[in-house]
């Protein structure tokens, strides 16, 4: 892979909610690892001058759902990984790869889903040319599972598992046990939460269903697309210890800045996460993860560099994953940010913060350039990086 040093960078979003930005104007990767930020070294193989942009950590969309390749059936579009990658998006967290024509829902069938996970899992082992990271193989869980299932999917990787076609209040202790099973073997569990899912199968999720089974992330929080009541909100925001997932774009606006309103209120800022619940019926949406970004920062109050966080390094801590970091040791997901021409602010901090995205000017996944010298996906902010030394491998943009 080689190194790369990023110089005369404007400013440094870390991901990290704690400690959202970093001194220095300088990031120096190697083998595809960020090893120091904030460096004096002048040299590498591939040498990018920022030009006064913002580095951040590549985003991390906490709720997507991958079939098999670039492509999804729900929408019939090809390449949408792809146009996610130019949105700044550089890691894709499964909430299953369930959207397959002909799928079997009725009945539930515990070794398709397992099949499913297993060969999303072994699809998505290695990232494709010019798409995002995927954490795929995803378990979607029914009745009847047993340890066999989840001592499966756990050897082949898989990182969550997903009550979504569950039928709430058929058996309790069997949906604990699926999460005590996950927990055992180093996986999240993660629900459906709120009302009836695009497939009609689903059952609504709200305060107790959280409450009886504990997950570690309530999915799409503020509806997918239906949310729980507003009662039932309240109460998981301040009577459970899940991470909360909003997705913006795809669920109840009034819902999203209730919940936003409800976590500022009793500080668990920290508990917050940003997805996009797409491909599915709202479409496919490639600037999705910034604009929900801006949705935070600029109608809930949270400073620029920690709305980011919530949607990089909050996420990969939820699900247990690397990256989502811009610190030593991190994989080297990295992406530079600058004003579009006409935003309310000077730089991408001060835009996202009005509201206005930010246009992205390059995107490194695993310390390669690999959107240069502008996204497709973007207007192209009014500073663009240029590579002072070396070669980057990247198509040429097209409009």
């Amino acid at each position: 892979m080689g190194s790369l040093l990023i110089r005369n960078v404007g400013q440094i979003a870390t991901g990290d909610l704690a400690a959202p930005l970093a001194a220095g104007d300088a990031i120096y990767c190697e083998d595809g690892v960020i090893r120091e930020v904030g460096t004096s070294r002048a040299d590498a193989d591939v040498v990018l001058d920022a030009n006064g942009l913002l580095a951040a950590p590549g985003l991390v969309d906490s709720h997507s759902h991958p079939s098999f390749g670039d492509f999804t059936f729900t929408q019939q579009s090809v390449g949408w990984m792809r146009a996610y990658l130019h949105g700044g998006v550089t890691t894709l967290v499964s909430a299953g790869e369930l959207h397959l024509p002909g799928l079997p829902l009725n009945p539930l069938e515990p070794e398709t889903f397992k099949m499913l996970a297993l060969l999303g899992r072994r699809t998505w082992r290695q990232r494709l040319p010019e798409s995002p990271h995927v954490v795929a193989g995803t378990l979607l869980l029914a009745p009847g599972m047993t340890e066999q299932d989840f001592d499966a999917v756990a050897a082949a990787g898989t990182r969550v598992v997903k009550f979504l076609f569950y039928p709430w209040g058929r058996d309790w202790d069997e949906a604990r046990r699926y999460v005590a099973w996950a927990h055992e073997r180093g996986m999240v569990a993660k629900i459906h939460s709120g009302g009836v899912s695009r497939s009609g199968v689903s059952e609504p999720a709200g305060w107790e269903v959280v409450d009886r089974v504990q997950p570690d992330v309530a999915g799409h929080i503020n509806g997918g697309p239906i949310p729980m009541s507003r009662a039932d909100l309240q109460r998981v925001v301040g009577e459970s210890r899940c991470y909360l997932e909003l997705t913006p774009n795809a669920g109840n606006y009034r819902r999203a800045l209730e919940t936003l309103e409800f976590v500022e209120a009793a500080g668990l800022r920290p508990r917050l996460v940003v997805g996009t619940d797409t491909p599915s019926g709202t479409g496919v949406l490639p600037r999705a993860m910034l604009r929900n970004v801006c949705f935070v920062a600029s109608l809930g109050g949270i400073p620029p560099a920690e709305a980011l966080a919530l949607a990089s390094g909050n996420v990969a801590r939820a699900h247990g994953i690397p990256g989502g970091l811009l610190q030593p040791g991190q994989p080297a997901d990295i992406i530079l940010l600058g004003a579009i021409q006409g935003a309310a602010g000077a730089d991408a901090l001060s835009s996202i913060a009005a509201g206005d995205m930010p246009g992205v000017a390059t995107v490194i996944v695993d310390g390669e350039v690999v959107v240069y010298p502008r996204s497709e996906q973007t207007p192209p902010p009014t500073r663009l990086a240029r590579v002072e030394r070396g070669h980057v491998a990247t198509s040429e943009y097209r409009a």
